[in-house]
């Protein structure tokens, strides 16, 4: 199996300028992004050039799925969410799916 990198990141209130150097550092190393499509919008001119996997609300299970394969397969994932992925986004799916996976 190659290993990859997954990022969860939160890309702030609304617009990238509000962003950490860290988040924006993430989406940059990031070859692949995957998101709800507001979010992604919100980055849009950070992601040119990179595999962008969007989907609509509801869809939460699923892009936590697709981020873990693309990490699996040796990509560089960025996971965006809106905020702090940790309090309001993704971050306790991601790691609930990767403990349901024996991860």
């Amino acid at each position: 199996m190659l290993s990859g990198k997954l990022y969860i990141v939160g890309v702030g209130p609304g617009h990238h300028d509000h962003m950490t150097f860290r988040a924006k550092y993430a989406i940059e190393e990031s070859d692949t992004i995957v998101g709800y499509e507001t979010y992604v919008n919100i980055v849009q001119d950070l992601i040119e050039g990179k595999d962008v996997y969007r989907y609509a609300m509801t869809q939460e299970v699923e892009r936590a799925r697709q981020c873990i394969d693309l990490a699996k397969s040796g990509k560089i994932v960025s996971l965006v969410s809106s905020g702090d992925p940790g309090i309001y986004g993704m971050a306790g799916l991601i790691y609930e799916t990767l403990a349901e996976s024996g991860w």
